[in-house]
C-alpha cells in the first residue's frame, strides 16, 4: 500500500428496494442534497459511459470517467483532469445488494494524495475526515431515501 494512499470502505443498510436506492444515488441532480462535499455537479455524457464533472469543498474539482455502470448492481470510476491542494489520483467503487427486502450499499473509495512531507503527517487525519464525511454523507442518503 502506497504511503500516500487511503481506501475508505463503508457498508450501510437502506430499507428500500435497490433499483430506489441506485436510482436515488447515481442521480447527481441528488447529489448536493446528500453529499456536503459536493458543491456542484454537471453530467458531461451520460452514454455510453457517463461522466461527470464534480466541483468540491477544499478547492477541489475533478471529472468522474464511469468505467462500470450496472444498474442497479455496481459501479466503478476513475476521476481525471482532477484540481486540488492535496489528491493527485482517486477513484472507487459502489456496490449494491438486496437484502431483507432493503439494500446493503457498499462504498469504496480510494484516494491518492500528493506526496510531501506535510501531507504524509496528515494522512492519518486524512483517513478520519473522509471516513467521516463518507459515512455522514451515506447516512444521509438513507434517510432521504427512506421517506421516498
Amino acid at each position: 500500500m502506497a504511503e500516500n494512499r487511503i481506501t475508505i470502505r463503508h457498508t450501510i443498510f437502506i430499507a428500500k428496494p435497490r433499483t430506489l436506492v441506485w436510482d436515488y444515488t447515481q442521480n447527481y441532480d441528488n447529489r448536493r442534497t446528500w453529499d456536503s462535499s459536493v458543491i456542484e455537479t454537471t453530467v458531461l455524457q451520460a452514454a455510453p459511459n457517463r461522466i461527470v464533472r464534480l466541483k468540491m469543498r477544499g478547492n477541489t474539482s475533478m471529472t468522474f470517467i464511469y468505467k462500470l455502470d450496472e444498474r442497479p448492481h455496481k459501479t466503478s470510476l476513475a476521476a481525471k483532469e482532477i484540481i486540488s491542494p492535496f489528491i493527485v489520483n482517486a477513484g472507487g467503487s459502489w456496490i449494491y445488494k438486496e437484502k431483507n427486502g432493503g439494500t446493503l450499499w457498499t462504498q469504496t473509495n480510494t484516494i491518492d494524495f500528493k506526496q510531501n512531507f506535510i501531507l504524509k503527517l496528515l494522512m492519518p487525519i486524512f483517513k478520519f475526515a473522509f471516513g467521516r464525511l463518507t459515512k455522514k454523507a451515506m447516512g444521509k442518503a438513507k434517510l432521504e431515501i427512506e421517506k421516498l
